[in-house]
């Protein structure tokens, strides 16, 4: 009889599949991996949610398409401002929000019916609120996460890195209160100010430190006064006048405060003014502080309009350099390596070092730069331009790889 030969199946050795089956594998490791350690950072340190994490799972998808490239137009002109969120553009017009990202790709897009819009981003979150209305929402940038409504007229806020945030209203027994509720939206701090009118509010990145300006009137003369609280007491941890308006406030540490004004550069620290430049000659007409807490600030010498100058300071407060430049500056901007200044015809970046690294031409309309690392974008009437940061570019060259 004969017998019956079986033969052996022969395995696979196409290595374009077994390549892709390894991509695929080392890629699902990853992911896993990732989100292993954001949840035991969340166990550990408390400021991550599983709502933040969502985020970060959807970024990361997100981040595996790309979008069309720069320049960005707008449909329509009906774009009121744009906000950095981490390393993306907030974009909010009349009736809706949506998020860009270095790609120009669009996500996130949501409706608002507020009539006056104001945001304050930190960490990946943006809070929107309705200045003068009772609305205000926090969003990520694929979604809104919360939405509320205000017992009075919202007046300014701010949001902290973990997701506390800080609603400044008209008072209902007094001139105006802060509000502070934490990132589950459970109250945690409430102070009524009496006869002033908060005008600038922000927060430490814990979320437990809180600063305020107010605006007062006393026998026919304005005045300011600036108070810093920790939400463990009733009490401010410490007060400060100042002559002129504090509009900008940004915690560089916990305990070091940057405060900011047409005529005030001034930086509080454990109950005390550690640096209170005069600005009697020079005025402040611009700043910007990054999340990194780097500082970029722009002052017109000896009130000119058209003759500035440029600084930029670590986040001790420390200047880092100074330059000076013949022209207006419409903004300015900088993250953890360099600053951008733009004017009526220029983009001008620098290092940290004061080194100029990158000069392009740019369109008579530019509005704001926004500096991102290697890309700078410039937020103009029509639209959103990418530019190489450290490329010269004298004809408003753009690209679209920028990412």
């Amino acid at each position: 009889m004969a017998k019956q030969v079986r033969t052996k199946k022969k395995k696979s050795k196409n290595p374009a599949v077994r390549e892709r089956l390894l991509t695929v594998l080392k890629a699902v490791c990853a992911i896993v991996v990732l989100l292993a350690l954001v949840v035991i950072a969340a166990q550990r340190f408390g400021n991550i949610t599983f709502s933040s994490l969502g985020d970060s799972f959807s970024s990361l998808m997100a981040g595996l398409q790309r979008g069309d490239g720069y320049p960005y137009y707008f449909e329509g002109s009906s774009v009121l401002f744009v906000e950095p969120i981490g390393s993306d553009l907030f974009v909010v017009a009349e009736n809706d929000t949506y998020v860009l990202d270095s790609t120009a790709r669009k996500s996130g897009e949501t409706q608002h019916t507020y009539a006056s819009p104001y945001a304050d981003s930190c960490g990946g979150r943006v809070l929107l609120l309705d200045v003068g209305g009772s609305g205000y929402r926090v969003q990520s940038k694929s979604k809104v996460l919360y939405e509320g409504t205000a017992e009075q007229k919202l007046l300014t806020g701010a949001i902290a890195e973990n997701g506390t945030v800080a609603l400044a209203t008209r008072g209902e027994n007094a001139q105006s209160s802060l509000t502070v509720l934490n990132r589950n939206q459970k109250e945690i701090f409430k102070w009524n100010c009496a006869s002033e009118t908060i005008v600038a509010v922000g927060l430490s990145d814990n979320g437990k430190r809180a600063a305020v300006s107010v605006l007062g009137a006393k026998d026919g003369e304005l005045y300011t006064k600036v108070h810093i609280f920790d939400f463990d007491y009733s009490e401010p941890l410490a007060s400060f006048d100042f002559e002129n308006t504090v509009s900008g406030i940004e915690f560089l540490t916990e305990e070091r405060v940057l405060l900011t004004g047409n005529r005030v550069f001034a930086i509080a620290e454990n109950a005390e003014l550690t640096l209170n430049e005069d600005l009697s000659l020079n005025t402040l007409s611009g700043v910007y502080t990054a999340d990194g807490n780097c500082t970029a600030a722009v002052l017109s010498k000896y009130g000119s309009s058209a003759s500035k100058i440029i600084r930029g300071y670590d986040r001790s407060g420390e200047l880092l350099f100074e330059t000076e430049l013949e022209e207006s500056v419409k903004g300015v901007s900088c993250d953890d390596r360099y600053v951008s200044v733009l004017t009526d015809s220029f983009l001008y970046n620098y290092d940290h070092k004061g080194t100029l690294v990158g000069k392009a031409a740019v369109d008579a309309d530019s509005i704001r730069p926004f500096t991102d690392g290697k890309n700078t974008y410039v937020y103009a009437l029509g639209g959103i331009k990418c530019y190489k940061t450290t490329q010269s570019e004298e004809n408003a060259g753009t690209t679209s790889n920028a990412a």
